[in-house]
């Protein structure tokens, strides 16, 4: 060092350096443990910063892909993982594209009816429409039963044979 030190370096003389990111990008998922290692972070450590279980973590460095979560979770996983380390994702996501699978932007593509093939779309619309009609149904059943049956109808509007029901 040369003789220009500021008083931040000399107020904190347990001063560590981490070791230099890679300049070559990370393509395996192998790479990612010694990258983690280079920086001093334990397993727990990106665990909790991630919000990931380790055994995912651990799972992920291993390369054990049959333990790992599907689509955007691995996707998700990949790009925190990553921007924790300080490296691109994307020759990882490449890498693993056939378990991400197409995900595309946006909560309302994965929760949707859109998501859905045409014959499951078309059964959900039919059956939501036939709830809200009984829905709806029994509302004005209840609201003109206790209607009768508060005598709030004048007697002209209500069927003799419900008056004969209700008395």
């Amino acid at each position: 060092r040369n003789s220009l030190m500021n008083n931040s370096d000399i107020s904190s003389p347990l001063r560590v350096e981490s070791a230099p990111a890679p300049t070559e990008s990370i393509t395996s998922l192998g790479s990612l443990r010694a990258l983690r290692l280079s920086k001093g972070l334990s397993v727990s450590d990106v665990s909790t910063r991630l919000k990931f279980s380790a055994r995912l973590i651990e799972a992920l460095e291993a390369e054990r892909l049959e333990s790992l979560p599907k689509g955007l979770a691995l996707q998700s996983l990949l790009r925190n993982y990553a921007k924790l380390l300080g490296i691109d994702s994307k020759q990882l996501e490449i890498s693993l594209q056939t378990d991400i699978g197409r995900v595309q932007g946006g909560i309302a593509n994965h929760t949707s009816t859109r998501t859905l093939g045409p014959q499951h779309a078309e059964h959900s619309t039919r059956v939501g429409v036939w709830v809200w009609l009984g829905v709806i149904f029994l509302v004005v059943a209840t609201v003109l039963g206790i209607a009768v049956w508060q005598s709030l109808l004048p007697a002209a509007w209500v069927p003799t044979w419900l008056e004969a029901l209700i008395k």
